[in-house]
């Protein structure tokens, strides 16, 4: 470990939960000799990440930390939020279990536990793209959207080179979402080379009921007969959803009290 890093990233992180700081405090917080605090302090100081305000001689954050997570977007804090939930599925069913988002016309994997599951018989790296109907998070995600977003989303795959149109149609696909939305989750059977696989999908709402993803269980279909495997899974993944959607909801929730603040 850089150990000057390692001190650094505790001051910006001290900075960010009190809002200002002095460099007694900051020395007496983290037990760290004061002449060392000064020299990384200066340093802050000099890449512009903090400043002395001339008052009353504490150290503050600038609107430069801000570009530090510029390339840090929802998505990727959802991946973080649920990683510990999937990792905590798998190991008490064994089976991998993925947080999947909508991207575009496609379904993103964004976290999964493939390589954690010792039954993962495919396994998909972080970013792999699906098609929407090809999978019970994409039927997922689209019946819990918005009624306008869906149908123009629809509309638009079933008019696009992969919109499976020799699968599916306007019918079939809202008899399938209205089900779908109903259950409260998706299923997908799909024939695979060596076993067939099922995936069973709910969502992940916030608490505006806006669609943020889908968490998935992947299993042998010759495991369990369906209706155990509804049983024996949903519990589960819908507890992990309802608190994976608490802990967006808070940070959209300070994020915007801090934009707020910054704005006063």
């Amino acid at each position: 470990m850089i150990r000057s890093l390692s001190r650094g990233l505790d001051i910006l992180t001290i900075l960010n939960k009190r809002g200002s700081a002095s460099a007694s405090e900051i020395s007496d917080t983290l037990r760290m000799p004061r002449s060392t605090v000064y020299r990384i302090l200066e340093t802050l100081v000099n890449k512009g990440f903090i400043y002395q305000h001339k008052s009353d001689k504490r150290f503050r954050l600038t609107d430069k930390i801000g570009t530090l997570s510029d390339g840090y977007t929802e998505e990727d804090h959802m991946a973080n939020i649920s990683r510990n939930y999937l990792e905590k599925f798998t190991e008490k069913f064994q089976w991998p279990a993925t947080l999947a988002t909508l991207s575009g016309l496609s379904i993103v994997v964004r976290e999964n536990t493939d390589l954690e599951s010792p039954y993962a018989v495919e396994q998909f790296t972080i970013g792999y793209t699906m098609p929407i109907f090809g999978t019970a998070s994409g039927f997922c995600i689209l019946a819990f959207m918005k009624s306008d977003d869906r149908q123009l989303l629809i509309d638009t795959l079933l008019s696009s080179e992969d919109g499976n149109k020799e699968e599916y149609d306007q019918m079939s696909i809202r008899r399938e979402l209205k089900k779908v939305k109903k259950n409260g989750f998706a299923v997908k059977i799909r024939t695979r080379r060596y076993t067939d696989q099922t995936a069973i999908s709910v969502p992940i709402s916030n608490s505006k009921s806006i669609i943020k993803g889908a968490l998935t269980v992947r299993y042998s279909t010759s495991a369990y007969k369906l209706d155990d495997a509804i049983k024996l899974f949903i519990p589960s993944l819908e507890k992990a959803s309802n608190e994976i959607a608490t802990k967006i909801d808070t940070h959209t929730k300070e994020k915007a009290l801090k934009g707020t603040q910054i704005d006063l």
